[in-house]
C-alpha cells in the first residue's frame, strides 16, 4: 500500500498488522482510492476526446451544436473537435474545410476568382440529424462574410426519378438512405 510505503521510512508509526494504525491506514487508502478515481474521471471528462455522456453534451452545447444521442461518441466528438478547431486566420482553403466538418458536412471546396465566389460541392452530411438547411445557416456564419457561397448538393428530380423507369418499390428494395438521396441520388443509378 502506498500510504505503508511512505509512512515507514519515517519511523514515526509503529505499523504493525492489525493495529490502529494499521485499520486507519487502511481506511486511508480507500479513500483515497475513490478520490482518485474521481479526479480520473474529471480529468478524461475535461477533455472531448474523452469525454462522454453529460460532459460531451456540455462539449456540444459550449460550440452551438444541439443534442443526438442517437450518434456514435466518435462522430460527436468530431463535430466538437472541427467546431473548436476554427481560428480567426482560418480563412483559407484548409480552414474553410474544416469550418465546412464542424457544420456537419464533408465537402470540396473551389475558389472562383472571377465569380468572386466559393462553390461548396457536398460529398456527404457527418450527422444524418442534419438538414442541408441548417448546415448551410452553420456555413454561413462561419465562411467569409465578403464571397458568396454557392451549394452544389447533387441534383436529383422527379422527371430524372422518373427517367430511370424504376418503381417506388424497387428504388426502396435499394435501402438507400435519405442523405444519400439528397446529396448523390443522381449518382445511384450510374
Amino acid at each position: 500500500m502506498s500510504v505503508y510505503r511512505r509512512l515507514e521510512p519515517l519511523k514515526l508509526y509503529a505499523l504493525h498488522k492489525n493495529s490502529l494504525i494499521d485499520c486507519e491506514i487502511m481506511v486511508y487508502e480507500q479513500v483515497f482510492s475513490r478520490i482518485r478515481q474521481n479526479l480520473l474521471e474529471i480529468l478524461a471528462q475535461a477533455f472531448v476526446q474523452t469525454s462522454a455522456g453529460e460532459s460531451l453534451l456540455m462539449h456540444e452545447k459550449l460550440m452551438g451544436l444541439y443534442e443526438r444521442p442517437a450518434l456514435d461518441l466518435d462522430t460527436r466528438r468530431s463535430l466538437v473537435i472541427y467546431r473548436r478547431s476554427i481560428a480567426p486566420f482560418d480563412f483559407n482553403l484548409s480552414g474553410m474545410i474544416s469550418s465546412i466538418r464542424a457544420a456537419g458536412l464533408e465537402a470540396e471546396i473551389e475558389e472562383d476568382y472571377a465569380g468572386e465566389k466559393l462553390i461548396v460541392t457536398a460529398k456527404e452530411l457527418i450527422d444524418d440529424f442534419f438538414d442541408l438547411d441548417a448546415v448551410k445557416s452553420s456555413l454561413y456564419a462561419m465562411l467569409p462574410a465578403h464571397l458568396e457561397a454557392e451549394f452544389d448538393i447533387g441534383y436529383m428530380t422527379w422527371d430524372m426519378f422518373d427517367g430511370y423507369r424504376t418503381t417506388w418499390d424497387q428504388w426502396d428494395l435499394l435501402d438507400f438512405t435519405w442523405e444519400e438521396f439528397d446529396i448523390g441520388a443522381d449518382l445511384l443509378f450510374a
